[in-house]
């Protein structure tokens, strides 16, 4: 009788550290997760298909919503790199890191730029 129940409280034990280490690896996957994708954005084809060709691990996308508000949708997520920040009348730059993840996003805006809207690539 003591060789069961011993048997039992072992199978109980290793059943609590299968949960718990399933439960560790679905949160550390979590937090490699990539950054969210902005709300509405379309994935840019020629830009991703060129991308891959290069063998950069990077996704574009592009939203008709002014820069300043996917700029302010990154940045309340990710930390902003202030040097790389730049703002004219023509161009608008921002790159935003997620040290955490290894990601980074930069969000671009061009006047003249075939695709109209705000740029995003987001890249590991």
């Amino acid at each position: 009788m003591l060789g069961a129940d011993r048997t039992r409280r072992n199978r109980v034990k290793l059943q609590r550290a299968a949960f718990v280490m399933t439960l560790l690896a679905m949160v550390n996957g979590l937090s490699a997760a990539a950054p969210p994708i902005y709300p509405g954005a379309k994935a840019v084809a020629e830009l991703n298909d060129a991308a891959k060709k290069s063998g950069q691990d990077t996704m574009a996308y592009n939203t008709q919503d002014a820069f300043e508000q996917v700029y302010e949708f990154y940045k309340g997520k990710g930390r902003e790199e202030p040097r790389a920040h730049r703002v004219s009348a023509r161009e608008k730059f921002a790159l935003i890191r997620f040290k955490d993840t290894g990601y980074g996003v930069a969000v671009s805006w061009k006047e003249d730029a075939k695709a109209k809207g705000t740029i995003i690539h987001i890249s590991k």
